[in-house]
């Protein structure tokens, strides 16, 4: 025998396989020879969770009223018998729909389209924004609340919109007013006696009002709800669990009823009357629905079991497998008889083993696989969703259900071929379209459950199921649409089945698409880029081979070959999406990025105009838009894109497509199925903006501006959208505490009022974001950090009102780093009061949120090294706090131990101060912290590439002869220590310009050619995919400004020849080479200073003359009074000849003038190189000769 669920226990399995011939035998019912053999053959090696779905859990009797077995979970609704309830101790489905309607109706929230995605459903439980940054978009399972409070948290709170649309309120109303009708004529017929053919008769059309009532429920729900309808294994509302179960029940006490005659019945009634009671547990969302419908089966057995004539048949047991089907979304654990899945596959096994006995009336059929696969597949979904397997030895279970999924769909297989082979062509069509339906449907079962759920290394599962589905499709395409006409149905039933196999379809293309992102979700992500890029090739694949069937298909097989859905469009997208996860990004991985034909972000944006084109007049859910600005706002984590451009391009995008989203929703072309997907997509934006403007009051209007648009959106649609939450606001904070802007301060006050007018509640890390804001404006000087502690005393007064925010550490310091970037208020009182007051308020407590730590010790090192003093006292007094703070550490206080910030903070106020002796303090605190990070073997102490620059930083200020070559010292072990493995040591941009300063101020003989070198290694190596090492403007004016001041021979020519390089660099995207008046100077500066022999100076002139006709065409270079002043200077050190040197000079003049930048250095420079020019000029000098100027100095 082959079993669906691994090995079982012989003795339990013939108990059940007894069950099952007695439903079909009767009581008296023997096992056959045969069935005993194949019983015999799998020993006893499973589990009692495994058991349990063979032996079913006792039942009551079918005339016991319909109260459940106290096993019932707690968490479900009590239920009664309504015959006999009291109004004290009902909590049925009315009291539930009072709750609903009551919680639905409190706003003045306009109604959206009812479909919600399973993401966004489950997104509504958890804050995705307290997840790590990039974790937000993986929003498939794991974030459904625990087992144990599934049903009391998710039904009760969120009913997944239920509650809060119209529709389904109005919906929820009616069907509570059928049930009242039909309770109403139930209790009548259940108070009165059946004797008569009227009595039975009005009795049996009761129970069959019961059906169509419950049938009506699933199907209206499914045409108001995609997703109910597409997620099907996801837990019911508790109006759907309640009215069902309560539904059923009443067609149960009717069938009782009915049994409980005292004159026999002919069996086509008794017999009747069970199958209706049956088909009503069918349609019930409950987890015993499946078991109450069972019950009902063995009763049926045990009265006509052994009866040719009306023993159950194939039928019943289809009807037991779609009240599984039901059951499984309603799945406890605290059901000890195991899953619906679980018993579904029990029970096609048994059917399979009496079918193999003889029984050729109980041969399986596909209705019946297809029944039991969507069972499993909704069991396995429904575990996946709520994480109930967290470990790889505790998927055991997982793994075995879905292999009896498998081996099921193989056992359809067989069954459908040997059909079809056995159906000869002239009887006419194969299958009839509920076949064909039936299995299509059971192969996208299958790919819904191997797109989410691994049963080993096998990820193709899904793929290779998705080709069986395409080719039974291709092969069998004729024989589907003749069983259409052979249906028999009316128009609007043969054109909701077609839509039904259409969306089946859809789905499965969905779910193959979909697969590898999914199943690389158990492993936390893909493996690498290289394995993310495979998979969206891979699905682009499907994808195109979708929209090929779909155009090459005729019109009468379109249900068959469909064209790619928002949904298939929304799959693919969010595997290209995927690969821009910052994690991803390595150098190998950016080499590979940069040679993509078509960026990621950019495919997922085309992907998106598509499908805008395609569904043009149809809305579009807006949650594509939110993959698409998710993905534009990666592009920040991967320098092979954004090192092409400036930042400013992403922040550009993500506005555009923003204001294109809104737009689309303002005209209906886009909807939001959840309230939250607005603004995630406005917290996406306040991000990028939080990353890309690290400063400037531009940052901070951008936020603003951002805010007001939510706003008016949230106005717009009476808060059914774009509501901004805690997170929302932090972002903001951040912007403007970042800006420096002299309004941020004021701004961010007033954001903490915007947020309680949205009902927010200020955390700590919002007024972290104010006091940062007071401490930053003016960047460099801290205007009056009392206004940062005024915020603190805020917050103080909070915590010791009611606790409900607390001063912690990081606002503690945040204030303190106010105090230390202030100029005029800083103090070592101040900052030293702040510090003993936080150390005495840990003290107290022993809340570790007040507990000393190294950034509040660093905050103070800086304050203090900052603290105006005499000399150097401030400077020393930090050393000495350094020395406490490693003594403490070492003398078992870790958490005050100084920190790398500690130390780099303190090489930062030397690099600042104008000590004699600071490039020496500076060496001995490098050395002390490299040397205090090998004795401890404490790398979060070693230096690292911010450290070793200020180092080399602090030597280009220095006037020692030797700094240069102490600083390449410093560099070569900066470099060896990243060679050794150390990435945090890896030298940058800042450090080699830093390093070419200290040629620049070398004075030596090859200073020039020495940062020449530099600069072409960098340009090599980010040409080579180091796009870290980019030059930008600032290296290249220190390149050539270093030439300038050199005594080398050529150094003009060398000096242009770079600028030549700049230029190439910035034509070919890097914008932030851009060439610039500073560098012009400087090139002109090296031509003035050529001291040459007559050749060098020819050569000077001509890159003179050169210059002068950039300048003119040139439009990213604005001359200044200083540019032409270098100008005149230069013609003069240059040009011998009185009349070249006259032509030159006034021609410089003239162009000054043209353009207004005549000021009194350009005409003391004019007096100097052509004093008869000069003495022309007239005495008043025309104002426009001189508009432009920014500062007219006096007496000019």
């Amino acid at each position: 025998m082959i079993t669906l669920l691994g090995r079982r226990s012989s003795a339990l399995l013939a108990h059940h396989h007894h069950r099952i011939l007695t439903a079909r035998l009767g009581s008296n019912a023997f096992l056959p020879h045969a069935a005993d053999a194949q019983c015999a053959s799998n020993p006893p090696t499973t589990t009692a969770r495994q058991h349990a779905v063979v032996l079913m859990p006792s039942r009551r009797s079918i005339h016991a009223t319909s109260n459940l077995s106290n096993n019932e979970p707690s968490h479900f609704v009590a239920r009664v018998s309504k015959s006999n309830a009291t109004s004290e101790n009902r909590t049925g489905f009315e009291e539930i729909i009072n709750r609903q309607n009551n919680r639905g109706r409190h706003t003045n929230k306009k109604s959206t389209t009812t479909k919600v995605t399973f993401q966004e459903a489950s997104s509504a439980l958890v804050n995705p924004y307290e997840e790590p940054e990039e974790d937000w978009l993986n929003d498939r399972g794991g974030i459904v609340p625990a087992l144990e409070e599934r049903n009391s948290n998710i039904t009760s709170e969120y009913d997944f919109g239920e509650h809060l649309e119209s529709d389904l309120q109005d919906w929820h109303k009616s069907k509570e007013e059928e049930f009242h009708q039909l309770s109403s004529k139930t209790e009548r017929i259940l108070e009165s006696a059946v004797g008569n053919e009227s009595g039975i008769e009005a009795l049996l059309s009761q129970m069959q009002e019961w059906n169509t009532f419950l049938s009506s429920i699933t199907s209206e729900l499914h045409s108001l709800s995609d997703f109910r309808r597409e997620n099907q294994q996801y837990p019911p509302s508790n109006f759907m669990t309640s009215i069902t179960y309560d539904a059923a029940e009443k067609a149960e006490n009717l069938l009782a009823h009915l049994l409980q005659g005292d004159k026999p019945l002919p069996p086509e009634i008794e017999v009747n009357a069970y199958k209706l009671a049956m088909a009503a547990w069918s349609h019930v969302f409950h987890a015993q629905s499946g078991d109450r419908c069972e019950t009902i089966l063995e009763q049926y057995g045990e009265r006509f079991g052994g009866d040719m004539n009306y023993m159950p048949t194939v039928d019943a047991y289809k009807t037991v497998q779609e009240a599984h089907l039901k059951s499984s979304s309603s799945y406890s654990p605290s059901n000890k008889g195991g899953s619906p899945g679980e018993k579904a596959l029990g029970v096609l096994t048994l059917l399979t083993n009496v079918y193999t006995a003889g029984d050729m009336f109980l041969k399986p059929d596909v209705a019946l696989y297809s029944h039991t696969i969507a069972a499993v597949r909704n069991t396995l979904l429904d575990w996946q969703s709520r994480r109930i397997f967290q470990h790889d030895e505790d998927r055991s279970l997982e793994k075995e259900l879905a292999g009896g999924l498998l081996d099921a769909l193989e056992r359809m297989e067989s069954s459908l071929k040997e059909e079809m082979k056995n159906k000869k062509k002239d009887e006419g069509i194969q299958l009839s379209l509920q076949q064909w339906t039936c299995a299509i449907r059971a192969y996208a079962d299958g790919l819904a459950t191997f797109a989410s759920i691994s049963i080993g290394d096998d990820e193709k599962i899904a793929e290779e199921m998705l080709s069986k589905l395409e080719n039974l499709i291709a092969t069998n395409s004729a024989n589907i649409v003749l069983s259409v006409d052979d249906a028999g149905m009316n128009d609007t039933d043969t054109q909701n089945r077609l839509n039904e196999i259409q969306r089946i379809v859809e789905e499965s293309y969905t779910s193959a698409l979909s697969s590898r992102l999914i199943l690389s979700k158990e492993k936390g992500s893909f493996a690498d880029f290289e394995s993310a890029l495979n998979n969206a090739i891979t699905s682009e694949g499907i994808f195109h081979g979708m929209s090929h069937r779909s155009q090459e298909s005729p019109p009468d097989m379109n249900f068959l070959f469909p064209q790619p859905t928002p949904g298939n469009y929304r799959a693919l997208v969010e595997c290209w999406c995927e690969l821009l996860r910052k994690h991803y990004s390595t150098p190998e991985a950016n080499t590979a990025m940069a040679n993509m034909k078509e960026l990621p972000h950019l495919k997922a944006e085309s992907l998106l105009k598509q499908l805008e084109m395609q569904q043009a007049g149809q809305p579009i859910d807006g949650s594509i838009y939110v993959n698409v600005l998710w993905a534009w706002s990666q592009v920040l984590n991967w320098p092979a894109i954004y090192r092409q451009n400036q930042y400013y391009f992403a922040a550009n995008a993500v506005d555009e497509l923003l204001k294109r989203t809104m737009s689309r929703y303002e005209n209906g072309s886009v909807t939001f199925h959840w309230d939250g997907t607005v603004t995630k997509m406005y917290n996406i934006v306040y991000r990028l903006n939080s990353k890309i403007f690290k400063g400037g009051e531009g940052a901070m209007k951008r936020s603003l501006k951002l805010l007001d648009q939510m706003e008016y959106w949230y106005r717009q649609s009476d808060g059914a959208i774009a509501q901004p939450d805690a997170f929302s606001f932090g972002l903001i904070l951040k912007t403007i505490s970042n800006s420096g802007a002299k309004s941020s301060a004021s701004n961010a006050e007033r954001i903490l009022q915007r947020m309680e007018d949205f009902g927010v509640k200020p955390r700590e890390r919002h007024y972290l974001g104010v006091i940062r804001a007071y401490s930053r404006v003016g960047q460099m000087d801290v205007p009056d950090p009392r206004k940062a502690e005024a915020i603190l005393q805020r917050v103080k007064e909070i915590y010791n009102e009611n606790k409900s925010v607390k001063p912690t550490t990081a606002i503690y310091s945040a204030c303190i780093s106010a105090y230390g970037g202030s100029k005029r208020h800083n103090s070592v009182s101040k900052v030293m009061e702040l510090f003993e007051e936080l150390k005495e308020l840990h003290k107290e407590t022993s809340d570790d949120d007040f507990r000393p730590d190294s950034m509040l010790y660093g905050a103070v090192l800086d304050a203090v090294s900052k603290a105006r003093s005499r000399g150097d006292s401030s400077l020393r007094q930090a050393l000495q706090l350094l020395d406490k703070m490693e003594m403490n550490h070492d003398i078992g206080d870790i958490e005050t131990g100084p920190n790398r910030y500690a130390y780099t903070n303190l090489l930062h106020a030397i690099s600042q101060s104008r000590v004699p002796d600071g490039v020496s303090l500076a060496e001995d605190l490098m050395l002390r912290m490299d040397n205090r990070s090998r004795q401890l073997n404490d790398e979060s102490i070693r230096p690292d590439t911010h450290a070793y620059t200020t180092l080399i930083q602090i030597f280009a200020g220095s006037a020692q002869s030797d700094a240069v070559q102490r600083a390449q010292k410093w560099f070569k072990q900066m470099e060896k220590q990243y060679e050794d493995g150390d990435p945090l040591s890896k030298p940058n941009k800042v450090t080699y310009t830093a390093l070419i300063n200290c040629w620049r101020r070398s004075d030596l003989a090859d200073a020039g050619e020495e940062a020449d070198n530099i600069l072409s290694m960098m340009e090599t190596k980010s040409k080579d995919g180091d796009l870290d090492l980019k030059p930008d403007a600032y290296v290249y004016a220190s390149a050539i400004d270093t030439w300038a001041r050199s005594k080398s021979d050529g150094k003009a020519v060398r000096a242009w020849n770079i600028y030549q390089r700049m230029k190439k660099q910035y034509s070919r995207g890097n914008m932030e080479s851009k060439p610039n008046n500073v560098i012009m100077c400087s090139i002109i500066k090296a031509c003035g200073y050529t001291r040459g022999d007559r050749e060098d100076k020819q050569k000077a002139l001509k890159v003179l003359l050169e210059c002068m006709a950039e300048l003119k065409t040139a439009k990213y270079i604005i001359p200044t009074p200083l540019t032409y002043r270098s100008l005149l200077n230069a013609a003069k050190a240059l040009v011998g000849d009185d009349a070249k040197r006259r032509a030159i000079s006034a021609t410089i003049f003239e162009t000054c003038c043209r353009n207004g930048q005549l000021d009194a250095t350009v005409l003391e420079a004019l007096e100097k190189v052509q004093p008869e020019l000069y003495v022309k000029l007239p005495g008043d000098i025309p104002s426009k000769w001189k508009r432009n100027v920014a500062q007219v100095r006096s007496g000019f």
